[in-house]
């Protein structure tokens, strides 16, 4: 597996996690929960993959910029225009 397969990867379940918090917060919203501890821990835990999605979003434009960036050297270090 290359880095892109991995960029690619990591994108994928960013965004399968992003589908996943929007879901979790509209039930909540519609939700018969009453203020509670319970709701406080179901919205935290809604926050905390909301952070590990864009933690992982992160990791993969890393990714993405540093073989970009290769890329771009090697085309023009080591095959020069004449």
């Amino acid at each position: 597996m290359n880095k892109m397969d991995i960029d690619d990867r990591i994108e994928i379940i960013a965004n399968q996690l992003d589908s996943i918090t929007d879901l979790i917060g509209f039930n909540l919203n519609v939700s018969d929960i009453k203020k509670s501890d319970e709701l406080d821990r179901l919205y935290f835990l809604n926050d905390y993959i909301k952070q590990i999605t864009t933690d992982l979003k992160k990791i993969s434009d890393d990714i993405r910029i540093k073989d970009d960036a290769k890329w771009y050297w090697l085309m023009e270090y080591q095959h020069p225009k004449s």
